[in-house]
């Protein structure tokens, strides 16, 4: 038996998974398209070939995956319930506060342990000193789990038993990042129409500032290469964003309008692009 299983070898998932290795953790892995799980092989962790052998192999559960529907949706199988007794899953899917405490409760009644836990950070920044980590959930659960998930980050912070509070503060402070990548994209829309180079608007940013990014990946159109969050993990965010906002009974305007640009991306073909690509729907290029 393996320390651990992270389901779900996506960028951020990928980058979870070979952090953990690094760290010498013990660790099993499996994904849907077993191409991603055999890459992560190589470099030092088991791979299953069912999703039953991967939850079998480790007490602590992983899962970083689009929504916390396709993680209800893939566990709640014949097959897989039996086994969630005694195991701790983590669930590292953006979400909103009310879907936290609805996974918490459906994991609880299989017998298992369950903590909420929101990255702050985008795949590359996974294991460095900078990335943020909220967690939520039992307090014993979490320091049963802290000694891996502090492999990820060193700011990882605990936020108590409330689960839905990783979530909570996740969404506020997503609300902003997703406002800003809007502004930046549609900044660099002003200047491109007045001929300005965007060189010169990416260094309105300092080095390593994600505006500085956004505005370099415009101008050289690497829409497809040196991702850092696509179209499709940003509705996935914006989507929550929306959903709590209608959970609070709170104005929807604000997220109602960043999810329409995001989904006119996504049905022009931009949904694994880059989020710069935002720019051709400002272009009226789609």
């Amino acid at each position: 038996m393996s320390e651990l299983t992270v389901i779900g070898l996506g960028a951020m998932g990928s980058a979870i998974a070979r952090t953990l290795i690094d760290k010498q953790c013990d660790l099993t892995v499996w994904n849907r398209s077993s191409e991603k799980a055999k890459a992560i092989s190589k470099l030092g962790a088991r791979c299953t070939e069912t999703l039953k052998q991967a939850i079998e192999s480790s007490p602590i559960i992983l899962i970083c995956i689009h929504g916390y529907a396709a993680t209800r949706s893939m566990l709640d199988d014949p097959e897989v319930i039996p086994l969630l007794s005694g195991r701790t899953i983590i669930q590292m899917s953006t979400g909103t506060p009310t879907e936290a405490r609805s996974a918490e409760a459906w994991v609880n009644q299989q017998g298992g342990h369950y903590l909420d836990c929101s990255i702050m950070v985008y795949p590359e920044t996974i294991g460095k000193a900078e990335a943020l980590l909220l967690v939520a959930g039992p307090q014993e659960i979490y320091h049963e789990c802290a000694r891996y998930i502090k492999h990820l980050g060193d700011d990882i912070r605990y936020l108590g038993s409330k689960i839905g509070a990783a979530a909570t503060l996740d969404l506020a402070v997503v609300t902003r990042l997703v406002v800003i990548t809007v502004g930046v994209v549609y900044g660099a829309h002003i200047c491109e129409s007045e001929d300005m180079p965007l060189q010169h608007f990416a260094n309105m940013f300092p080095e390593g500032d994600r505006a500085r990014a956004l505005a370099m990946t415009i101008d050289q159109a690497e829409f497809e290469e040196n991702i850092s969050a696509t179209v499709g993990t940003s509705i996935e965010a914006v989507s929550a964003i929306q959903n709590l906002a209608v959970d609070l009974g709170i104005n929807t305007e604000l997220p109602d309008f960043i999810l329409s640009l995001y989904q006119r991306a996504a049905a022009a073909g931009y949904l694994k692009h880059d989020n710069a690509s935002l720019i051709k729907i400002f272009r009226g290029t789609s």
